[in-house]
């Protein structure tokens, strides 16, 4: 069992759908929020002895837009898992905001609940591009939301960032990309856009077709694009994510280690112990279920050492850490060479990784190619 424990909270609702959105996401009905968040006010405390007496290293409040509600239903959630759970000292706990969703009130209201870490959605900084995207703010309201943010005290800011749009030029991305470091957030997830088949981009464009850019145009925007981030100070410490020192997200990092992690609220994700589960993707069907005592899963299941030991090198291999093969030769019970001794004499062969005091590190090449790298061992 993993040392470190997290709680990650999904607070589905949104001001309205964005395109590319593949995530559990509903449009703001105050009708569902309300009965919503007392269900997982009960949900929490059911779960809270899952927790053996850990205190909540993090606490990830996600979506969703969880800045479209009220700072005092926030604020509420963390004092519960304060009460019922415990926090860390030094607890990090992070909110996503939507630029447009928050004010100068609000987020010293949130500051002064405990939010230590703001990770402000705005995607873009290109008025039109943003249009493009379905997003409700302006490149205006996201600089206003980050100058209101470090007055209320928040030294740890994260911006979130989509390249590879439609109708979108290298140019345009560099240039989107230095409005953004401009800003001088302590972190930054510049993400590739995803057409999840589901989601009306999904069913509009395909990748390497115009307007989207293929992979070969992408990757020499990356190359660009990470001469940049450098040299604003930010350290690539996974595929997407950059940081200042000391500003790498503690909670992604725990998942990304094979960590545990309980959940709360309609599609939330957990892990402990090797046990994965789900909530059902379902804000009323959660609180109705969770009123009448039922457990509201969508799937329970429990991970063997070989699934575990797959799981730590498709994760580890997407960050500049790498992966513990230490760790997976004992979930083995010491068959680490006899199982994957091929894949990882394969993956230092073709430049994408290396072996360094019981690690295997990705190389530069070898983040790039992180899907490919961790195909080798499945």
């Amino acid at each position: 069992m993993s040392a470190e424990l997290g709680l990650y909270i999904h607070l589905p609702f949104c001001p309205s759908r964005c395109p590319y959105c593949d995530f559990f996401a509903l449009p703001w009905s105050s009708g569902s929020a309300r009965p919503l968040l007392a269900a997982m006010h009960v949900h929490l405390e059911r779960l809270a002895p899952l927790a053996q007496g850990r205190r909540l290293a993090s606490l990830y409040l996600g979506g969703g837009t969880p800045s479209m509600w009220p700072a005092r239903d926030l604020a509420g959630l963390i004092q519960a898992a304060r009460q019922r759970i415990g926090l860390a000292q030094a607890a990090e706990i992070s909110l996503e905001a939507n630029p447009g969703t928050v004010s100068q009130g609000k987020l010293e209201a949130l500051r002064q609940a405990g939010v230590n870490r703001l990770s402000l959605g705005a995607q873009s900084l290109d008025d039109g591009l943003l249009a493009r995207l379905g997003r409700r703010h302006d490149a205006a309201q996201t600089r206003r939301a980050l100058a209101a943010a470090r007055r209320a005290g928040f030294e740890n800011i994260s911006l979130d960032l989509i390249y590879g749009l439609p109708g979108q030029s290298q140019d345009m991305a560099c240039a989107d990309l230095a409005r953004a470091l401009a800003l001088e957030p302590d972190h930054l997830s510049y993400y590739e856009l995803t057409l999840g088949a589901d989601t009306p981009f999904g069913r509009l464009y395909a990748k390497g077709r115009p307007p989207l850019p293929g992979e070969d145009e992408l990757a020499d925007w990356e190359e660009r694009a990470w001469e940049l981030v450098r040299k604003a100070g930010l350290e690539r410490y996974e595929v997407s994510n950059f940081a200042r020192p000391g500003r790498r997200c503690r909670h992604n990092q725990a998942t990304w280690r094979g960590g545990d992690y309980l959940a709360l609220g309609p599609g939330a994700h957990g892990h402990l112990a090797g046990v994965r589960w789900a909530f059902v993707a379902d804000a009323r069907g959660y609180a109705e279920q969770v009123r009448q005592g039922g457990e509201p899963l969508a799937f329970r299941e429990e991970v063997d050492p070989r699934g575990r030991g797959l799981e730590l090198f498709m994760l580890g291999l997407r960050t500049t850490e790498g992966v513990d093969m230490q760790a997976v030769d004992r979930l083995l019970g010491g068959g680490l060479e006899k199982e994957w001794g091929a894949a990882l004499a394969q993956a230092v062969s073709l430049g994408w990784a290396r072996r360094r005091a019981g690690r295997l590190i990705p190389t530069p090449r070898g983040l790039t190619m992180a899907d490919a790298a961790a195909a080798l061992f499945a």
